[in-house]
Protein backbone atom coordinates (compact mmCIF):
# COMPACT_ATOMS: atom_id res chain seq x y z
CA UNK A 1 0.00 0.00 0.00
CA UNK A 2 1.45 3.15 -0.71
CA UNK A 3 1.60 6.39 1.45
CA UNK A 4 -0.81 8.49 0.31
CA UNK A 5 -3.16 11.76 1.40
CA UNK A 6 -6.66 12.18 0.63
CA UNK A 7 -9.01 15.07 1.34
CA UNK A 8 -12.31 15.96 0.69
CA UNK A 9 -14.40 18.92 2.33
CA UNK A 10 -17.61 20.23 1.78
CA UNK A 11 -19.04 23.74 4.11
CA UNK A 12 -19.15 22.05 7.06
CA UNK A 13 -17.28 19.13 7.33
CA UNK A 14 -13.18 18.20 7.14
CA UNK A 15 -12.07 14.62 6.03
CA UNK A 16 -8.54 13.45 5.78
CA UNK A 17 -7.48 9.93 5.53
CA UNK A 18 -3.69 9.17 4.85
CA UNK A 19 -2.30 5.55 4.12
CA UNK A 20 0.77 5.44 5.70
CA UNK A 21 3.20 2.54 6.36
CA UNK A 22 0.41 -0.15 5.83
CA UNK A 23 -2.27 1.66 8.20
CA UNK A 24 -4.63 3.97 7.76
CA UNK A 25 -5.61 6.92 10.08
CA UNK A 26 -7.98 9.59 9.11
CA UNK A 27 -10.46 12.18 10.52
CA UNK A 28 -13.88 13.28 9.88
CA UNK A 29 -14.78 16.71 11.38
CA UNK A 30 -18.59 18.80 11.02
CA UNK A 31 -16.75 22.08 11.11
CA UNK A 32 -16.08 24.84 8.46
CA UNK A 33 -13.83 23.49 5.92
CA UNK A 34 -12.16 26.91 4.68
CA UNK A 35 -10.95 27.27 8.34
CA UNK A 36 -10.46 24.12 9.58
CA UNK A 37 -8.56 21.65 6.49
CA UNK A 38 -4.76 22.08 6.73
CA UNK A 39 -5.22 22.29 11.17
CA UNK A 40 -6.78 19.19 11.12
CA UNK A 41 -4.76 17.72 8.64
CA UNK A 42 -1.10 18.65 10.02
CA UNK A 43 -2.42 17.39 13.58
CA UNK A 44 -3.07 14.28 12.31
CA UNK A 45 0.20 13.73 10.74
CA UNK A 46 2.01 15.38 14.20
CA UNK A 47 -0.13 12.84 16.11
CA UNK A 48 0.73 9.69 14.50
CA UNK A 49 4.20 10.78 13.71
CA UNK A 50 4.00 10.56 9.82
CA UNK A 51 7.05 11.79 8.13
CA UNK A 52 5.65 14.18 5.04
CA UNK A 53 8.45 13.10 2.86
CA UNK A 54 7.43 9.42 2.66
CA UNK A 55 4.26 10.27 1.45
CA UNK A 56 4.02 9.17 -2.82
CA UNK A 57 0.55 10.61 -3.93
CA UNK A 58 -1.86 13.15 -2.92
CA UNK A 59 -6.17 12.67 -3.59
CA UNK A 60 -8.56 14.94 -3.34
CA UNK A 61 -12.17 14.59 -4.57
CA UNK A 62 -13.55 16.91 -8.08
CA UNK A 63 -17.01 17.22 -7.45
CA UNK A 64 -19.86 17.54 -7.77
CA UNK A 65 -20.85 19.68 -4.66
CA UNK A 66 -20.13 22.29 -2.87
CA UNK A 67 -17.52 24.91 -4.84
CA UNK A 68 -16.03 26.40 -1.71
CA UNK A 69 -15.54 23.48 -0.11
CA UNK A 70 -13.99 21.81 -3.12
CA UNK A 71 -11.67 24.32 -3.88
CA UNK A 72 -10.35 24.68 -0.45
CA UNK A 73 -9.66 21.24 -0.70
CA UNK A 74 -7.56 21.32 -3.81
CA UNK A 75 -5.66 24.14 -3.00
CA UNK A 76 -4.58 22.58 -0.08
CA UNK A 77 -3.20 19.19 -1.73
CA UNK A 78 -1.87 20.80 -4.87
CA UNK A 79 0.34 23.16 -2.55
CA UNK A 80 1.37 20.00 -1.09
CA UNK A 81 1.89 18.27 -4.18
CA UNK A 82 4.19 21.01 -5.48
CA UNK A 83 5.97 21.43 -2.12
CA UNK A 84 6.59 17.49 -2.23
CA UNK A 85 6.45 17.27 -6.05
CA UNK A 86 4.60 14.49 -5.70
CA UNK A 87 2.00 13.14 -8.20
CA UNK A 88 -1.77 14.35 -7.51
CA UNK A 89 -5.43 13.91 -8.99
CA UNK A 90 -8.77 14.17 -8.35
CA UNK A 91 -11.23 11.77 -8.13
CA UNK A 92 -15.81 12.32 -8.84
CA UNK A 93 -17.90 11.39 -6.04
CA UNK A 94 -19.84 9.37 -8.98
CA UNK A 95 -16.66 7.59 -9.43
CA UNK A 96 -16.61 7.29 -5.36
CA UNK A 97 -20.27 5.91 -5.09
CA UNK A 98 -19.74 3.60 -8.31
CA UNK A 99 -16.73 1.47 -7.03
CA UNK A 100 -18.58 1.21 -3.32
CA UNK A 101 -21.89 -0.53 -5.06
CA UNK A 102 -19.52 -2.31 -8.09
CA UNK A 103 -22.78 -2.47 -10.23
CA UNK A 104 -22.09 -2.60 -13.27
CA UNK A 105 -25.86 -2.82 -14.99
CA UNK A 106 -27.52 0.18 -15.86
CA UNK A 107 -27.47 3.01 -13.25
CA UNK A 108 -28.46 6.00 -12.63
CA UNK A 109 -26.46 7.52 -9.64
CA UNK A 110 -27.82 10.79 -7.77
CA UNK A 111 -26.21 13.57 -5.41
CA UNK A 112 -27.97 16.35 -3.69
CA UNK A 113 -27.79 20.14 -5.19
CA UNK A 114 -29.10 22.98 -4.31
CA UNK A 115 -32.31 24.27 -4.44
CA UNK A 116 -33.95 21.40 -4.84
CA UNK A 117 -32.36 20.02 -7.51
CA UNK A 118 -29.90 16.56 -7.94
CA UNK A 119 -26.48 15.72 -9.66
CA UNK A 120 -26.49 12.69 -11.61
CA UNK A 121 -24.89 10.36 -14.18
CA UNK A 122 -26.56 7.66 -15.92
CA UNK A 123 -24.54 5.08 -17.23
CA UNK A 124 -27.07 3.09 -19.31
CA UNK A 125 -25.46 0.64 -22.24
CA UNK A 126 -21.90 1.70 -21.50
CA UNK A 127 -22.73 5.58 -21.99
CA UNK A 128 -22.19 8.13 -19.70
CA UNK A 129 -24.88 11.31 -19.56
CA UNK A 130 -23.61 13.66 -16.63
CA UNK A 131 -26.25 16.69 -15.61
CA UNK A 132 -28.27 18.51 -13.01
CA UNK A 133 -31.54 18.53 -12.71
CA UNK A 134 -34.91 18.98 -10.92
CA UNK A 135 -36.15 15.86 -8.99
CA UNK A 136 -39.36 15.38 -11.10
CA UNK A 137 -37.16 15.45 -14.03
CA UNK A 138 -34.12 13.83 -13.22
CA UNK A 139 -36.52 10.62 -12.67
CA UNK A 140 -37.24 10.46 -16.29
CA UNK A 141 -33.63 9.66 -16.22
CA UNK A 142 -33.84 6.58 -14.41
CA UNK A 143 -35.53 5.07 -17.39
CA UNK A 144 -34.12 1.99 -18.59
CA UNK A 145 -31.70 1.68 -15.90
CA UNK A 146 -31.76 -1.20 -13.27
CA UNK A 147 -30.08 0.35 -9.96
CA UNK A 148 -30.96 4.28 -8.83
CA UNK A 149 -28.06 4.53 -6.20
CA UNK A 150 -26.75 7.65 -4.19
CA UNK A 151 -27.80 9.66 -1.63
CA UNK A 152 -31.46 9.23 0.39
CA UNK A 153 -33.54 12.07 -1.35
CA UNK A 154 -37.13 11.49 -0.24
CA UNK A 155 -38.60 13.55 -2.50
CA UNK A 156 -37.33 11.50 -5.48
CA UNK A 157 -37.81 8.74 -4.18
CA UNK A 158 -41.98 9.24 -3.81
CA UNK A 159 -41.67 10.00 -7.33
CA UNK A 160 -40.47 6.57 -8.36
CA UNK A 161 -42.90 4.44 -9.87
CA UNK A 162 -41.37 1.64 -11.33
CA UNK A 163 -40.95 -1.21 -8.85
CA UNK A 164 -38.31 -2.58 -10.78
CA UNK A 165 -35.61 0.05 -10.25
CA UNK A 166 -33.71 -1.42 -7.39
CA UNK A 167 -32.33 1.33 -4.88
CA UNK A 168 -29.47 1.42 -2.90
CA UNK A 169 -28.14 4.56 -0.59
CA UNK A 170 -24.68 5.66 -0.27
CA UNK A 171 -24.90 8.08 3.17
CA UNK A 172 -21.12 8.53 3.36
CA UNK A 173 -19.22 8.76 0.26
CA UNK A 174 -17.70 12.27 0.74
CA UNK A 175 -15.50 10.37 3.70
CA UNK A 176 -11.85 10.56 2.40
CA UNK A 177 -11.05 7.30 3.19
CA UNK A 178 -12.89 6.30 0.13
CA UNK A 179 -10.19 8.05 -2.36
CA UNK A 180 -7.64 6.03 -1.45
CA UNK A 181 -8.96 3.25 -3.37
CA UNK A 182 -8.01 5.11 -6.45
CA UNK A 183 -4.23 5.74 -5.52
CA UNK A 184 -3.30 2.86 -8.48
CA UNK A 185 -4.76 4.69 -10.83
CA UNK A 186 -2.46 7.80 -10.28
CA UNK A 187 0.22 8.87 -12.89
CA UNK A 188 2.82 12.14 -12.93
CA UNK A 189 -0.12 12.92 -15.78
CA UNK A 190 -2.68 13.28 -13.05
CA UNK A 191 -4.42 16.38 -12.41
CA UNK A 192 -6.56 17.94 -10.10
CA UNK A 193 -9.30 20.07 -11.56
CA UNK A 194 -13.26 20.36 -10.08
CA UNK A 195 -16.14 18.87 -12.29
CA UNK A 196 -18.32 21.70 -13.54
CA UNK A 197 -21.52 20.28 -14.31
CA UNK A 198 -24.05 22.22 -16.76
CA UNK A 199 -27.59 21.62 -16.23
CA UNK A 200 -29.85 19.46 -18.13
CA UNK A 201 -33.14 19.48 -18.70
Amino acid sequence: MKNVIAITACLKRCSIAISYQNQIFQINEYVDAATNLAFFLQNLIKKNAIEIKKIEEIITASGPGSFTGIRTAQSLAKAIAMTLKIPSASISYFDVIDHIVAEKNNRLIIIRSEKNQTYFQKIKNGQEEIGVSSYENVIKKADGCDILVGENIPEIHQLIIDSTITYKEISDFRNAKYLLNFSEGISANSKITPLYINASA
